[in-house]
């Protein structure tokens, strides 16, 4: 068998999570830095300016996957139990994929962008929608066990569409036409992996219960609306750098936040392949060892918080300003800011997953909402009195209120839960 392949029917679990962790690892390192590499090979093909258009290009696509997604998929990871089936998953995806192609639009064609403008955003809002796709089957392979398949399925598919991506921007200046060409070799390679493997994982002969769907829809609403308050939240600088700020700021503020997503990148990497099992812990009743793993997760993020900080103080923006030919040496208050916001942000994602775990959507949604509201009252009168920095300390200060309200809750419930269980 070639090793590099994962077996479908290999049933070594310590196999499997050292595959999946390794696999997951990959794909996950291709999508947190495929922003980084498309920016680079822009910036340097075709200057700062088309950088910074492809910079809210690439920050209202994923605002739009996140409609696409839905916020399902630890929520199918965590379903342990199967309380729903792959058919619900499935047929919630579609009409969650509908919804976000109607936003990506609305995105594109209704906010006042000029034309070239308008097609950059629309286009590379397509080649990001194949996630959204995708996701439902990796859900369900994570959910039967086999995370590895999903994750060396999506690192195939990542790899190619981004080296198709990056030839074409060496052939073809025109960023729209680049991202539409790559999409459709994008969705090409999804369609021919997934086609045939779903149907081992999956009972062709259940029925679609309405019922149940209606069900799934209202109990992952608040995690899709949460998922959309982060990604609104993270990008919400971007969106006032956007209103009030030039294209070349937009350009800096894009390079100066790549290394926050190595944070997410490398916690979400540590922590996913766990869920499943943290999920059966908290549901069969282990209630210490679902905290030590918890806790050990905690740490991994704090960890890696400190030492990429620590980095991009050193040496980091240094090389950001090599790597991309512009000038950052006299940013380095808002890089730091955005490394210490990129490791709160990650603590209060994993908290979701935890909170996601224990049932409790609707705090992960209470927790964004005061975020949201933080961001829509003073992120633009901030960015305009302040500039990059300004950008910086509203990510910080946006990623703290939800760690100060999943902490506080997390600390609440587990205390009540302890009283009662003695």
């Amino acid at each position: 068998m070639n090793k590099l392949k994962p077996d479908l029917y290999d049933c070594d679990q310590d196999r499997i999570i050292r595959n999946g962790t390794f696999w997951n690892l990959c794909a996950s390192s291709l999508n947190s830095l495929m922003t980084a590499f498309i920016l680079f090979f822009v910036m340097r093909l075709n200057g700062v300016e088309d950088a910074g258009l492809f910079s809210i290009a690439s920050a209202l696509a994923y605002q739009a996957l996140t409609i696409g997604l839905f916020g399902v998929r630890n929520y199918q990871a965590a379903d342990v139990r199967f309380r729903y089936s792959f058919k619900e998953y499935y047929v919630l995806r579609i009409l969650t994929s509908a919804l976000m192609y109607g936003v990506v639009v609305y995105y594109a064609f209704f906010q006042g962008y000029s034309p070239e403008k308008a097609a950059v955003i629309f286009s590379f809002s397509l080649f990001k929608s194949i996630d959204a796709l995708e996701d439902v089957y990796q859900g369900e392979y994570q959910r039967k066990g086999r995370l590895d398949l999903g994750a060396y399925l999506q690192t195939i598919r990542y790899g190619i569409s981004l080296a198709v991506l990056i030839l074409l921007l060496f052939c073809v200046h025109d960023l729209s036409v680049c991202f539409l060409a790559a999409s459709v070799v994008s969705l090409g390679i999804f369609y021919f992996q997934n086609r045939h493997l779903i149907k081992e994982f999956t009972n062709r002969k259940s029925k679609l219960r309405m019922d149940r769907l209606k069900d799934l829809l209202i109990a992952t609403l608040p995690l899709c609306l949460a998922t959309w308050l982060n990604i609104y939240i993270l990008n919400a600088s971007k969106y006032s750098i956007d209103k009030v700020l030039s294209p070349e700021m937009q350009a800096y503020y894009g390079t100066l936040v790549l290394p926050v997503f190595t944070i997410n990148l490398l916690a979400s990497v540590m922590y996913r392949p766990y869920i499943s099992g943290l999920a059966e812990d908290w549901k069969s009743g282990n209630r210490d060892r679902f905290l030590k793993g918890c806790f050990q997760q905690l740490v991994v993020i704090v960890l890696l918080t400190a030492g990429i900080s620590l980095f991009g103080w050193l040496i980091g923006l240094r090389l950001l300003s090599w790597l991309y030919g512009i000038n950052l040496s006299s940013y380095m208050v808002p890089f730091l800011l955005l490394l210490f916001g990129g490791g709160l942000n990650t603590l209060a994602v994993f908290l979701t997953v935890v909170l996601t775990i224990l049932d409790r959507q609707n705090v992960i949604f209470l927790g964004y909402v005061l975020s949201f509201l933080f961001c829509a009252a003073f992120s633009d009168s901030i960015v305009a009195a302040s500039g990059l920095t300004g950008a910086g300390l509203v990510y910080a200060a946006a990623s703290g209120i939800l760690c100060i309200v999943y902490v506080g809750f997390l600390m609440h419930f587990l205390g009540k839960t302890k009283s009662a269980l003695k």
